[in-house]
């Protein structure tokens, strides 16, 4: 990825993303973004991570995990197993900043955190809506790993609370059809889009 070979085509394609990012949002910029993809294991943890990476070179960015089905990032970064994070920091069972971690790439990292038993609940919350804005003003960026969104509608809640979407596919795996439904359902919904 970005973090290993800085001219690798996808370190290229991740340096465009992030110029897409800041050239669309030149007026206004787009702080929270919502990375997500059709079906699980199409890479869309690792464009968030090395995403996070090129943008952090630059500004202070958050990366958080709202995969709360299959969080991912704790296990990326290795972080110590049961280490708190998102779930936790709404529950109040744990501090915000406890839940917080910086990493060797320069950028935060807000893992999942316990996964509880009801995520679309636990986004849907006003706490949750409270707490991605506070950590909108806090940092320049704040990037969210979010779900898939053929399973569950988590990203289509998620994406209410972003300015922009970043949508992954495989371009070898993925019926075009389903990656074309999928947009259809965020334009739908009258989501900003990049």
């Amino acid at each position: 990825g970005y973090m290993e070979d800085k001219n690798s085509s996808f370190a290229e394609a991740t340096r465009t993303i992030r110029t897409g990012l800041i050239l669309s949002g030149l007026d206004n910029p787009h702080k929270i973004t919502v990375v997500t993809s059709t079906v699980p294991g199409e890479g869309k943890s690792t464009v968030s991570i090395n995403l996070a990476a090129a943008l952090a070179q630059m500004e202070r960015v958050l990366l958080i995990d709202a995969d709360l089905r299959r969080p991912s990032l704790a296990g990326a970064f290795k972080f110590p197993s049961g280490c708190p994070g998102l779930s936790n920091a709404v529950a109040q069972s744990a501090r915000l900043q406890d839940c917080i971690h910086a990493v060797e790439y320069g950028f935060d990292v807000l893992p999942a955190g316990v996964v509880p038993t009801n995520p679309l609940e636990m986004i849907s919350s006003n706490r949750f809506r409270e707490m991605i804005a506070q950590l909108a003003r806090e940092y320049d960026r704040v990037i969210i790993d979010s779900a898939p969104l053929k399973a569950v509608s988590d990203s289509l809640i998620l994406a209410t609370m972003a300015d922009s979407l970043v949508y992954v596919a495989r371009a070898d795996s993925t019926a075009s059809t389903l990656v074309l439904k999928g947009i259809g359902q965020l334009r739908y919904s009258n989501l900003p889009f990049t």
